[in-house]
């Protein structure tokens, strides 16, 4: 589905994507992971077809996307930061929505809407509306949208915690149904149960890293011990009054004499892999 070789991006001669190179199938939830300002929005607009690349290919749906109606049919880019017209209620902004993506759900919006208790929000100006309604509003065009490849930049920056438990509900569901979603974010510890992969967009401008999500679930181990050797595949080594604390790969734990070996959380491991990106 999203084949790129080399791609960058640079904007006033400052380098923000140096070199990114990623194979993605469709089908799943994907996370698009990494500190903020290292580029997420970026890349996400450059795969939407709404940003030009400065150089390097790429392909989305066999396609190169910039300006491509055909891909960007097919493509839902949103996100809390979108620049929807302040004067636009929220009805209105569905309303485009309906219109401009072919596969527009009607029904699926009105029970986000209602999911989300949206209904009062949808005569209120975009401007006037909090940062957690922009969101939802935000996050009911990219489900509803129905589009096969689906781009949530942070999409749920603003939300409290009930409302953050229904867009999961709701994206998981989605996910199910063939379509694709990639969700970039810097906060893993909510949207690591649901990712079925996650890439790392180091500071470098590349890809760092491209995990199976159940894969490494199983690949680290946590190990705990008065002291514990130096082990360089180590991801984290931490250490408080009498214990330290690491996380390493499974093979990596043969022979080192612990107190304790846990199965690592993913959360944790992804958090750590990010730290070191």
């Amino acid at each position: 589905m999203i084949t790129a070789r080399n791609l960058t991006k640079s904007y006033r001669k400052k380098d923000v994507l140096t070199g990114v190179d990623l194979d993605l199938e469709a089908g799943g939830i994907h996370g698009l992971l990494g500190r903020n300002g290292v580029g997420k929005s970026t890349l996400l607009g450059i795969i939407g077809g709404q940003i030009k690349a400065s150089s390097g290919e790429l392909r989305v749906f066999g396609e190169q996307p910039w300006d491509n109606a055909r891909v960007m049919d097919a493509v839902a880019l949103t996100g809390v930061d979108t620049p929807y017209p302040g004067a636009w209620s929220g009805a209105a902004i569905l309303e485009a929505a309906g219109l401009r993506y072919p596969r527009w759900d009607e029904d699926g919006a009105r029970s986000l809407v209602d999911d989300f208790a949206l209904t009062g929000a949808l005569e209120t100006r975009y401007s006037f509306m909090s940062r957690g309604q922009k969101a939802m509003i935000g996050i009911v065009v990219g489900l509803a949208s129905c589009a096969p490849l689906t781009l949530l930049d942070e999409p749920y920056v603003g939300l409290d915690t009930h409302n953050r438990r229904v867009f999961y509900e709701h994206l998981l569901a989605m996910g199910e149904s063939g379509r694709t979603f990639i969700v970039a974010t810097h906060h893993v510890h909510e949207s690591a149960k649901v990712l079925d992969s996650f890439l790392i967009l180091g500071r470098d401008g590349r890809i760092a890293r491209h995990c199976n999500a159940a894969d490494v679930a199983d690949e680290y181990v946590v190990l705990s011990a008065p002291a514990l050797p130096r082990i360089d595949e180590a991801l984290d080594l931490r250490g408080s009054a009498g214990l330290q604390r690491a996380l390493v790969p499974r093979s990596a734990a043969a022979g080192v004499g612990v107190v304790r070996k846990d199965t690592a959380d993913l959360d944790d491991v992804i958090g750590a892999m990010l730290e070191a990106s």
